[in-house]
């Protein structure tokens, strides 16, 4: 049985009951530029961008993403503060747009925009999600705005997952005295490859579920020369590898997946360095001159060391 719907008379347009008048074209551009002129000023309330290191991940990695923050209200904006609503939360999608995780962050600080004013905030947004399986995925940022709690959201940010077999592997067993003591662990490298750029990467992985514990980046890698790579007498990872020119990387890495030390050593004065072991079991690095990066330019001569300016790229 068709449906009737009855429209009131309205003396402005001479609509009748019981009938469905067209709307006039005119009405209807009214209407839309209405609509559209909503629609762009709850846009323009905020400029939102997301911003992510590079579009490419390894598996199970932390990724840190930069939100940036505009405010084109006109007045100061208001943003969380204690009993309100987290404003700033994160969302994961699938290639296919299909929602995965959502993350909110802690808003109980209180943060005021400025008319025209920008933030920044920088957030590891893989601490409640972080994808294991190879793919293409998306990611989004929303904040509330705490004074019309209308949301606002960022376009999305695309970045893929990928994964590969290790370049080396070693099994070992949690000393005594540390959390988990006894249990059977493993050490795994990877080598990265970007677009243009190849890095080394460290994971933990429980040896006998195959869980992997911790995944992260030790620095870029250059194959001149192979890493040196071995276990010391507390089952710490030592890796010695060439991150550029002139330019290796010493890190170790604690049995619980953590990075007890990361040093660097150029090979221009005292030759290469290499990685010795002592009749204890102990690691140290003969040849090479130590530097630090991130020593002020002031003080390098005092020291030793390489200007700040002279710091490899992605150290």
């Amino acid at each position: 049985m068709p449906l009737h719907f009855s429209i009131p008379f309205c003396p402005v347009f001479g609509f009748n009951p019981g009938k469905s008048p067209p709307i006039p074209p005119a009405m209807r551009f009214f209407v839309f530029l209405t609509l559209c002129l909503c629609a762009v000023q709850a846009r323009g309330q905020y400029e939102i961008s997301l911003k992510l290191p590079r579009s490419n991940f390894m598996a199970l990695e932390g990724i840190t993403a930069t939100v940036q923050i505009t405010n084109r209200s006109g007045t100061t904006a208001v943003l969380g503060g204690p009993g309100r609503a987290d404003w700033l939360s994160f969302e994961i999608l699938s290639g296919a747009g299909n929602s995965l995780a959502q993350m909110d962050v802690d808003g109980s600080d209180l943060l005021q925009v400025p008319a025209g004013g920008t933030v920044q905030q920088k957030v590891v947004v893989t601490n409640a999600y972080a994808p294991a399986d190879m793919g293409n995925y998306a990611i989004k940022a929303r904040i509330l705005d705490s004074k019309s709690g209308t949301h606002y959201e960022s376009d999305r940010t695309r970045f893929s997952i990928i994964d590969n077999k290790p370049m080396w592997e070693r099994s070992f067993g949690v000393p005594e005295g540390m959390k988990d003591a006894g249990a059977a662990r493993r050490y795994a490298l990877h080598i990265f490859r970007d677009f243009d750029s190849t890095s080394l990467y460290v994971r933990l992985i429980d040896d006998r579920t195959e869980t992997r514990l911790n995944t992260y980046r030790l620095g870029p890698l250059s194959m001149i020369h192979d890493p040196q790579i071995t276990l010391d007498s507390q089952n710490q990872l030592n890796v010695l590898f060439m991150a550029q020119a002139h330019v290796f990387a010493y890190a170790v890495v604690a049995p619980d997946g953590k990075l007890a030390k990361l040093a660097y050593y150029s090979d221009e004065k005292n030759g290469r360095p290499m990685m010795q072991q002592t009749d204890k079991g102990l690691i140290q690095i003969a040849g090479g001159e130590y530097f630090d990066p991130n020593k002020p330019e002031g003080n390098a001569k005092k020291v030793g060391g390489k200007p700040v300016s002279k710091r490899p790229p992605g150290l």
